[in-house]
C-alpha cells in the first residue's frame, strides 16, 4: 500500500468534496485523515490517503488532475508519505496537550506573536484555527489553536509571556489543559 499527502484548493462550489471522495473510492483508496475548511470563498483541503496499488494511485492522480479544468477549476498537488502510518492526531510522547484561544480586535500581527511566544518556549502548535468575525468597528479576530507543551515546561512562565502578548496585542488570550477522551 502507498500512502499519500494530498491537498486541493480552489473556489468553493458544492460537490467538490463528493466529486474527490468519489474518485478515490472508485479506485479502492482509502482516506486515512482529513481537514477542509472554507477560506475567503476558497476551499482547502488535505487528506492522507491509502492506495492500493501504483496502478491505483496513478488512475487516481489521473482522474483528479481533471479537476484543474474548468467547471471545477482545482490546485492539486501529492506528496508521497514515507514511513508507518500515525492514524489521527497524536500528541507528543511527554506533552501535555492544551488549549489556546486568542479573541480580540483584528489587528497584523496576531498569529506572529502568538506562535512566536510559543515556539521560544517550545510549545508545538498541532492545530490552528482562526477567523474574523464581523465587520467595520466591531470586527473581531479569533483564533484557537491546541498546542503540545512539553512536560519540562513551565507553565507559570507560559501563562506570564501570554499575559505579556496579550496585553501588547490588546487582545484576550487563555490556555485551558485539553482532555484526553478515552475510546
Amino acid at each position: 500500500m502507498k500512502r499519500i499527502l494530498l491537498t486541493i484548493s480552489g473556489k468553493d462550489k458544492p460537490g467538490i468534496i463528493a466529486k474527490v471522495t468519489g474518485i478515490l473510492f472508485a479506485r479502492g483508496c482509502n482516506l486515512e485523515d482529513v481537514s477542509m475548511t472554507l477560506l475567503e470563498g476558497q476551499f482547502a483541503m488535505m487528506m492522507t490517503v491509502c492506495v492500493p496499488s501504483q496502478k491505483a494511485l496513478e488512475r487516481a492522480v489521473d482522474a483528479l488532475e481533471v479537476l484543474g479544468a474548468s467547471p471545477w477549476s482545482m490546485d492539486l498537488h501529492v506528496t508521497f508519505l514515507k514511513g508507518k502510518a500515525t492514524r489521527g492526531k497524536r500528541h507528543a510522547a511527554g506533552s501535555f496537550p492544551h488549549v489556546i484561544t486568542a479573541f480580540g480586535r483584528d489587528r497584523t500581527g496576531i498569529v506572529y506573536e502568538v506562535s512566536r511566544a510559543l515556539a521560544g518556549l517550545h510549545v508545538n502548535i498541532t492545530d490552528l484555527d482562526s477567523r474574523i468575525l464581523g465587520a467595520g468597528p466591531r470586527t473581531t479576530y479569533a483564533m484557537i489553536l491546541e498546542v503540545d507543551v512539553p512536560q519540562k515546561a513551565d507553565l507559570s512562565k507560559l501563562k506570564a509571556l501570554l499575559v505579556r502578548v496579550s496585553r501588547t496585542l490588546k487582545i484576550e488570550i487563555q490556555m485551558k489543559p485539553l482532555e484526553r477522551v478515552s475510546l
